[in-house]
């Protein structure tokens, strides 16, 4: 019940925007994402791609239900050139942009009505950059010699395949990747031979567009076994196994660790994507970063064997992928403040207690005089992955904990994860959650911590 009231709840979210159709969906950091008259609810992406000429050849196919009468409406595209817009089987005309590709239905589109959008492109994907990224950090589909990658946060995945671009849109995913041997593909969701040549994946719980993956490599296979039998497929430069093994030996533990206390692993699979040193020389960004992605994280050589990283990354499948942000700028705080403070639970699972104190301690520091305090409260786009959003909110996330206690601080988290499963959360959840388990009004709590100059105190 949960997976199909999610949708709703964000469909109905998106709706309630506008009374009729708008391009943007109204988030205040990017203004232009996405589309209110439909919701998304499946894409069926078939990718032909050789990685020795950077050719992609896809048809892709959205299914979505209109939220409104549609005369015509818009999905997020650029690049590419296509060859072919059917809409329920049927050839219609297009209009492009930059950034858009809007379509003009021969008949307009009853509200309620289900429909499929299938786009038939090919071209040479190109990185692109991001206006939450540093200049020179780019993103979107990255080529490097021995293969590519998709990383797309916050606002890349219409660089790649038409979408309705935005976190409150969640849907469905099938992934079908062929590429020429000896490459190995992968992507989110459960994996199965299709033929040589040919694989499929399938994701079959709601995820962001911007969390849809590819990766193509010369990968090896590590496999694990999570709590209640998870499968969790590893893909690492081929050759380099052994170097692989001990490090990613914390991820079923952390399963373990973050089940018992914030709910049950939320997806059928998991698993990580190690990239070789080859990615880090066409690509600043993933040469010293980790990307979040559902059920199949990518990993940077500079944090594929790092314990803390990998926790961070992990974690985000609880938050920010099975709970997704409502507003960017207003919500990124608590993505990437809980990953930072998984980060801190690992150093306390591992070292103690006191480990655990210091670490915070060292945080807090820094931002704790007057005047000096991050305010995570709302972002830009520039500041979203800066250490506002990471230090700033697993600061407040600290400080929450200590203010309610152990037992009801990992009560209100596993509150909120389950109020929001497979859909959409906000601070006003937050503050509902930490109202209820605590038994009294916690707004103050948070406008402090969230919009104050100084940093309140706690104690550390």
């Amino acid at each position: 019940m949960g997976f199909r009231m999610a949708g709703l709840v964000a469909f109905a979210m998106v709706c309630s925007l506008a009374g009729a159709q708008t391009e943007g969906i109204g988030d205040r950091t990017f203004p232009t994402l996405g589309n209110t008259g439909y919701r998304a609810t499946h894409y069926d992406l078939k990718l032909n791609f050789k990685p020795e000429t950077n050719l992609l050849r896809a048809d892709v196919t959205m299914t979505a239900v209109a939220g409104v009468a549609l005369s015509k409406f818009s999905v997020d595209f650029s690049g590419f050139t296509i060859s072919s817009v059917r809409l329920n089987g049927v050839t219609v005309p297009y209009e492009r942009t930059s950034a858009k590709l809007r379509i003009k239905p021969k008949a307009p589109l009853v509200k309620g009505t289900r429909f499929t959008l299938e786009t038939v492109y090919s071209g040479n994907p190109k990185q692109a950059q991001s206006a939450a990224l540093p200049p020179g950090f780019t993103s979107g589909w990255i080529t490097y010699p021995g293969g590519a990658i998709a990383a797309c946060e916050p606002e890349l995945a219409h660089t790649w395949f038409p979408c309705n671009d935005h976190p409150l849109n969640k849907a469905t995913f099938e992934i079908e990747i062929t590429t020429p041997r000896p490459y190995v593909a992968v992507a989110n969701g459960i994996g199965s031979s299709v033929k040589p040549g040919t694989m499929r994946f399938v994701l079959d719980k709601p995820s962001m567009t911007c969390m849809a993956t590819v990766a193509i490599g010369g990968f090896g296979i590590l496999k694990q076994v999570g709590p209640k039998g998870l499968p969790i497929t590893n893909y690492v430069p081929k050759g380099q196994e052994s170097r692989f093994k001990q490090p990613l030996e914390v991820d079923p533990k952390f399963i373990q660790y973050l089940s018992e206390r914030i709910g049950p692993y939320p997806f059928e699979t998991y698993g990580t994507v190690m990239l070789p040193e080859d990615v880090g020389k066409v690509n600043q960004l993933m040469a010293s970063s980790a990307i979040e992605t559902t059920t199949i994280p990518l990993f940077g050589s500079m944090g594929a064997a790092n314990p803390g990283t990998l926790c961070h990354e992990l974690s985000h499948q609880w938050i920010g992928d099975c709970v997704s942000v409502t507003n960017w700028g207003n919500d990124i705080w608590w993505v990437e403040g809980f990953a930072q403070y998984a980060e801190w639970l690992h150093v306390e699972m591992t070292q103690g207690r006191q480990a655990y104190a210091d670490t915070v301690r060292a945080a807090f520091e820094p931002y704790s005089g007057p005047g000096r305090w991050l305010k995570p409260g709302h972002l830009s786009a520039q500041e979203m992955f800066g250490a506002q959003s990471y230090i700033g909110g697993a600061l407040i996330l600290h400080a929450l904990r200590r203010d309610l206690g152990d037992a009801k601080f990992f009560e209100a988290i596993k509150a909120f994860v389950a109020k929001n499963r497979y859909g959409n959360g906000s601070v006003r959840d937050w503050i509902e959650v930490s109202s209820k388990v605590s038994g009294r009004d916690m707004k103050p709590f948070f406008a402090a911590w969230l919009n104050g100059s100084t940093a309140p105190k706690f104690a550390r």
